[in-house]
């Protein structure tokens, strides 16, 4: 087999250059809108203790909404991760940075309000979307006491004249 001759312009035929996209931006959104559909009829089933009467601390199942992530839909969209994120911020995907937003911004909406009443777990929640507690606060350093020194004085006689 015989390699192509040195100095040739092969790669000028060629009628476009890398894959193509799985998706143009219109139908990543109509995958994202299927995406917030599934998910919406995605039921878990959590274990809560009845709280009284003959059968208090008996589990039974309570039904919970399942929360969104951006995992989760990579996964159902069949992309990796790092492609959405391609498509969040590179240039060359300009098309796609809106619908980016939007899928994000519906899916920590989500989360956040799935935390807030409770549907959620709120710590899990909470670091998934970054959101910290502003009391709690860290200090670091040395701390320097100065000892109690307490002080007499003592008079005598004679410096009393």
């Amino acid at each position: 087999m015989m390699g192509a001759p040195k100095g040739n312009n092969y790669w000028e035929f060629r009628n476009k250059h890398g894959r193509d996209f799985r998706y143009t931006p219109e139908l990543f959104w109509d995958e994202a809108v299927k995406y917030f559909e599934w998910m919406s009829d995605r039921v878990w089933n959590k274990k809560d203790p009845i709280k009284s009467g003959e059968m208090a601390g008996t589990l039974i199942d309570v039904p919970t909404q399942t929360p969104m992530s951006i995992t989760s839909f990579c996964v159902f969209a069949d992309i990796d991760e790092n492609t959405f994120q391609r498509y969040e911020k590179e240039v060359g995907y300009e098309d796609f940075w809106a619908i980016t937003k939007q899928i994000k911004a519906i899916i920590e909406s989500q989360q956040f309000e799935g935390a807030t009443v409770g549907a959620f777990n709120p710590n899990i929640i909470a670091r998934k979307l970054g959101l910290q507690d502003n009391v709690k606060q860290e200090f670091s350093g040395e701390v320097k006491t100065t000892p109690n020194i307490k002080v007499t004085v003592v008079s005598s006689k004679e410096d009393d004249e």
